[in-house]
């Protein structure tokens, strides 16, 4: 019964691999553990090499042939060979019964491509002390994609998938090397868009810690900002390619709308890279305190769209 291929990327994560890798090794339904050491200066391999020592026949140790998360993550893929597909941050955990109840369901639900199910996020200070667990609870979503688009986020270690849908994936370049931010959300999202089906499972399987900046995450909010306008763009252009009955493309497309009017709210220069109606905005995932200047923000935005020259 040894299903779940588990593809952990891995730069300096010295302070958190034991206990990552702790909690995979003690999940049943374990096949392998595909470390993929994206050229850390810490203490990183040497634990790997050190946990690969013990467990020779479960850990799996190699170097990332090029740099950055998401190459290491394609990388990973190319060695693994499991039945189930598992994604984890080298800073995250599974909790106990992760495998043995997701990889039941979906031996039972075929109709179902991938598993997510509740999580915890846990918050360290600088000095690596938790000061408080958040739960994040989740439910059997009628539309995964329009939960994905709202933003109703999950860190890879919440899911499961299944091989044909990460080979899909990976044929169509994701995870993308060239993504800088929210990789996971991109990577999720596309699955949604390409027709993955996501199914819940009840249960705290996984944590998501946030701690200090070192984090990915830490970086500029404006450039952040621009960063994820590219990628809902991305998202934009898939959703009107697809052949989404209209009343679904104008909802998907309402939340990406909400977003541009978040994201100006905060850094007006950034403006509209499209137009849209501002009839067409999920308000609901926009804060009522921006209401009242959203009116403004929209016809500013509208006015520099037009004004600016088209290449």
């Amino acid at each position: 019964m040894s299903l779940v291929s588990v593809i952990i990327p891995v730069f300096n994560a010295a302070q958190w691999l034991t206990k990552t890798l702790k909690s995979v090794i003690a999940q049943d339904y374990l096949k392998e553990i595909i470390c993929i050491d994206d050229h850390s200066t810490d203490k990183s391999l040497q634990i790997l090499l050190e946990f690969q020592t013990k467990f020779p026949d479960k850990i799996k140790v190699f170097t990332n042939p090029q740099k950055g998360s998401n190459s290491a993550r394609n990388y990973g893929f190319q060695q693994c060979s499991g039945k189930y597909i598992q994604w984890l941050d080298a800073d995250d955990q599974l909790l106990p019964n992760k495998f043995s109840s997701q990889v039941q369901f979906l031996q039972t639900h075929p109709e179902c491509d991938i598993v997510f199910s509740d999580w915890y996020m846990d918050f360290y200070n600088e000095k690596g002390k938790q000061i408080k667990r958040k739960e994040q609870t989740r439910d059997n979503y009628p539309d995964y994609l329009y939960e994905l688009l709202k933003d109703n986020w999950s860190p890879p270690a919440n899911y499961l998938l299944r091989r044909a849908i990460a080979e899909h994936l990976y044929k169509l370049g994701q995870w993308n090397p060239t993504t800088r931010i929210a990789q996971d959300r991109e990577y999720f999202t596309i699955a949604a868009l390409e027709g993955a089906r996501f199914c819940y499972v009840p249960g705290f399987f996984s944590v998501y810690n946030r701690w200090s900046s070192g984090q990915v995450s830490a970086m500029n909010f404006k450039q952040r900002l621009a960063l994820q306008m590219d990628m809902e763009h991305r998202f934009r252009y898939i959703i009107k390619q697809k052949n989404f009955p209209h009343r679904r493309q104008r909802r998907y497309l309402a939340c990406l709308n909400a977003h541009v009017i978040n994201a100006n709210y905060y850094y007006p220069s950034i403006g509209f890279p499209f137009s849209f109606s501002i009839f067409n905005v999920n308000w609901r995932i926009v804060h009522w305190k921006k209401w009242f200047v959203a009116p403004f923000l929209y016809l500013y935005g509208v006015i520099k769209y037009f004004l600016t020259p088209r290449k």
